[in-house]
């Protein structure tokens, strides 16, 4: 647990050891609506007469009123009139006695600019999703994989603005660091954010919900979601080989790891050589267990 906790970012650190609704309720009466806990904004500027804030189990908290979204931070700094950047992380800290890993000035500009870029993938997932509204065949093509109106608001998946591709946010642990775009028509299918466009510089695993004991591991970013939306802990590849960051991040996650093959000779393949790389962490699900796909054809 201690190299987990020494390679994150006090922003990181922070989503992990402070409890996101804890602290909501602080300030908002939050009651259950479906997976999320809903209640009237406490944005000091907003005057949310009719619930709008939704917090999320990934960490994350959205206002369908006046687009206010974040994390624990973010909400810290709004309630306590701070930068919601490292004054508010600490302030926080203080607050809660969470001991910040020791950083350099420098190491606090490279959370601050990472955290902003995230951010921004933040605000344009959410205007991917608010168009859904507009393209009905989009729509259809979510349902038919399963994600009703209820899956889609809680991933905001969405569209491209013109309609071509269906849009994944690259959830990692409740951040946004970039956007998959899964085109509806054409090769290849999917469309991955560039290395070099990443806050990380590096394409991390797909980890559409909450990290706890005994994650599956699959390929693909559907069928991540898929699981995630019954309940279990899911990461994503997305392809068939793991980079070494990908690697090191299975290494660290609590408990066993379970690999789900695609049902096809080439997953078969990645899934035993991920076992491999991942021994004696990593089992193979035996091939009765083997999923059938979600219809991401």
């Amino acid at each position: 647990m201690v190299a987990v906790m020494s390679a994150m970012s006090p922003f990181e650190e922070l989503r992990e050891r402070v409890d996101l609704a804890e602290l909501a309720s602080r300030y908002t009466d939050l009651n259950p609506s479906g997976r999320a806990l809903v209640g009237c904004c406490p944005h000091p500027e907003h005057d949310d007469e009719h619930p709008s804030f939704h917090v999320y189990p990934e960490g994350r908290f959205f206002c369908y009123g006046c687009r206010w979204h974040g994390d624990v931070t973010d909400l810290w700094a709004a309630a306590k009139g701070l930068k919601p950047a490292i004054e508010a992380a600490l302030d926080l800290a203080r607050e809660f006695g969470v001991d910040l890993p020791t950083v350099s000035a420098e190491a606090k500009e490279r959370a601050e600019q990472r955290r902003k870029l995230e951010a921004n993938y933040l605000a344009r997932v959410q205007e991917y999703h608010a168009a859904l509204s507009q393209h009905p065949s989009v729509v259809e093509w979510w349902e038919g994989r399963g994600f009703d109106e209820g899956l889609r608001e809680k991933f905001l998946l969405g569209v491209t603005d013109d309609g071509l591709a269906a849009t994944i946010p690259f959830w990692n642990r409740g951040r946004v660091p970039g956007i998959v775009r899964r085109k509806l028509e054409g090769e290849p299918k999917y469309v991955l954010p560039k290395k070099e466009d990443l806050p990380a510089g590096y394409r991390p695993l797909f980890v559409p919900g909450r990290v706890r004991e005994g994650m599956f591991l699959v390929e693909g970013y559907v069928d991540a979601l898929a699981l995630s939306a019954l309940g279990y802990g899911v990461a994503a590849v997305g392809g068939t080989y793991l980079n070494q960051k990908q690697l090191e991040e299975l290494k660290l996650l609590p408990g066993r790891i379970y690999v789900l093959p695609d049902a096809d000779e080439e997953g078969r393949k990645a899934a035993r050589r991920w076992v491999e790389e991942l021994y004696p962490k990593a089992m193979l699900c035996p091939p009765e267990y083997e999923r059938k796909g979600t219809n991401d054809e």
